[in-house]
């Protein structure tokens, strides 16, 4: 019996895509085949999303209301959920929304990818330390200048960390905050013990953990728990010379809080690559502010993501044609 399985939108961070839109190299065309011979595989550009009928399963990056070019936009990608559709794999880890009826009435199945973009995201936390610590903005500043200007840097070495949301990527990033000999903390919705985080705590006891902290690292999904859990008490209690490194979503933190911190200088500065509305206005407040450093949503590039979806992907997809358990479920209800 033919699995009919599509593949629509270009992953986010890939840097390999097509003119047409589609993104799949020979390697990982073979890859998804070898899975069975009843497969047949259907790569559709987002922009083009007609014929969708006897579809079965989709590979799908977007059917966000917010989208990037390349990416299904919420329109086409809810073309897909017509009578036989029975699994969508998101090439994300955030679903808030990509939740329609049929996931809520269970007759599509919807699952993510994390741990996707954990390596490079984590990579780039780091990298925003490092560049806080070591000043290198005011070392260009003064390289155009021809300044020879000898700075006062600081190390990572015994500063703290603390890392809100220890998932894939908090964990990740609490591997290399060891490599430098950082203390580690961190917030778990289930208090557990988790390697390299020296303290585990509720995010219930997060305003008595901030001042402790030299760097403040979001890590958590979008939920109805984080969202605005940061707020004016949080900002004021992070130390002057904190900072501040969003990578996972911008409305955790209460954006008109802020706003105003980073422009009174409660803490030193803020690494911003998850933002409230994305792309940023181009008359927003944190374009000119000197101690703000804004990534548009892009931390996570690697040259690595489409090897690492379609590997995700194909786990998945045997499982799916042995009848098995898929893996990474999207659960509407936690948000995760």
């Amino acid at each position: 019996m033919t699995i009919k399985v599509a593949v629509s939108g270009i992953p986010r961070g890939y840097q390999f895509p097509k003119s047409d839109l589609n993104w799949l190299q020979d390697k990982h065309k073979e890859q998804i085949k070898s899975i069975s011979p009843d497969i047949e595989l259907i790569e559709v550009p987002p922009d083009k999303v007609v014929e969708v009928d006897g579809i079965e399963v989709v590979l799908a990056e977007g059917g966000n209301r917010t989208h990037y070019h390349g990416e299904l936009d919420w329109e086409d990608y809810q073309k897909f959920f017509v009578p036989g559709l029975k699994w969508i794999q998101l090439c994300s880890t955030g679903f808030s929304d990509n939740i329609t009826p049929q996931v809520l009435d269970g007759s599509v199945t919807l699952t993510n990818a994390p741990g996707l973009h954990t390596y490079p995201i984590a990579e780039a936390v780091i990298t925003a330390m490092l560049d806080h610590a070591k000043l290198l903005k005011q070392r260009r500043i003064d390289q155009k200048k021809h300044l020879w200007s000898q700075l006062k840097c600081d190390e990572l070495y015994k500063r703290t960390a603390l890392i809100i949301g220890l998932g894939n990527i908090g964990k990740r990033t609490a591997a290399l905050c060891k490599a430098f000999d950082m203390r580690v903390i961190g917030t778990k919705r289930r208090v557990e013990d988790v390697t390299n985080v020296d303290k585990v705590f509720p995010t219930s006891e997060l305003l008595d953990y901030i001042p402790e902290a030299d760097y403040i690292v979001v890590a958590a999904p979008l939920t109805p728990e984080t969202r605005g859990m940061l707020g004016e008490s949080e900002f004021r209690a992070m130390k002057t010379t904190g900072y501040y490194i969003n990578i996972g979503r911008g409305a955790v933190a209460d954006e008109p809080a802020l706003i105003k911190a980073l422009e009174e200088n409660w803490f030193s500065g803020a690494y911003l690559d998850a933002l409230e509305v994305e792309p940023l206005p181009d008359d927003h407040a944190f374009w000119d502010m000197e101690n703000v450093l804004l990534i548009p949503h892009d931390s996570h590039s690697s040259p690595y993501i489409g090897d690492r979806i379609v590997d995700q992907f194909c786990t998945n997809l045997e499982r799916y044609v042995k009848g098995e358990k898929l893996l990474n479920i999207c659960d509407p209800g936690k948000g995760y």
